[in-house]
């Protein structure tokens, strides 16, 4: 099983894929950083298709602060 982040890229100015992720937990981790490069985050894709949305993602980051990762709820 794999999930992926799939984000508009401000810097390359194009729609991009993460790498793959074991785990749904990784590519959301990965969705909050991305967040904090300033990347628009549009869904996370998992098996069979399964998406979660950009408000999921933002309410679970929200959720899931770490000193290393605070989160701006304005980005």
């Amino acid at each position: 099983m794999t999930w992926t982040t799939h984000y508009f890229d401000r810097r390359l100015n194009a729609d991009t894929i993460s790498r793959a992720h074991a785990t749904k937990e990784g590519a959301l981790r990965n969705a909050c950083d991305l967040t904090l490069q300033k990347c628009i985050v549009k869904y996370v894709q998992g098996p069979d298709n399964h998406r979660i949305g950009a408000v999921e993602i933002q309410a679970w980051c929200k959720a899931h602060k770490t000193p290393d990762r605070p989160i701006n709820p304005k980005s």
